[in-house]
């Protein structure tokens, strides 16, 4: 065989290698550094994020922050400041060195200190993370309650509305 007769034959292998590789998913990108740490944004008291990064590139990442649902003329003025804890639990993709995105949820469950395992989730948006550097980034965030949330029993995000938007985080420094 020749070069000439050959070459047909090389071109389609490259050709099936290529279509297989665009078929394929991407790899996530590996992260540029250990990022795992408390974030927050300093004149916002009252919320941050807990970002704990895994060797094999897992995140968990927890958002806690205030209960929009709670009604800011109840009577009681301690009720006023309810917790809000969304997780995003293990999910998601390095889609840069520095960016990580993937999808939260909303719990609710027994306490630590009682018995049971009546845990109801309910999936509510997505997180991405921007960093900058080591010390700072950004933190985006779309929350929306599932379309069949009807009722806060099956799903805690009930009565849950819909909030998006963007903040500045800093690692916090202790």
């Amino acid at each position: 065989m020749t070069m000439f007769t050959r070459l047909p034959h090389l071109i389609g292998a490259c050709a099936a290698a290529l279509g297989l590789a665009a078929a394929l998913p991407a790899a996530a990108a590996t992260p540029a550094t250990n990022y795992s740490d408390m974030w927050y944004l300093p004149s916002e008291s009252g919320w941050g994020i807990s970002f704990v990064q895994h060797a094999n590139g897992l995140v968990y990442a927890v958002w806690y922050t205030y209960d929009p649902r709670v009604n800011a003329s109840a009577p009681d003025p301690s009720s006023n400041f309810v917790p809000l804890w969304i997780v995003l639990a293990g999910q998601g993709t390095w889609t840069t060195p520095t960016s990580f995105t993937g999808p939260v949820y909303v719990t609710s469950g027994v306490p630590f200190s009682q018995t049971g395992t009546n845990t109801v989730v309910s999936p509510v948006g997505t997180f991405t993370f921007n960093f900058s550097d080591a010390n700072n980034g950004t933190f985006a965030y779309n929350i929306a309650p599932p379309a069949n949330c009807t009722d806060a029993t099956s799903c805690p995000a009930f009565g849950l509305p819909p909030f998006s938007g963007t903040k500045s985080i800093t690692r916090q420094s202790y």
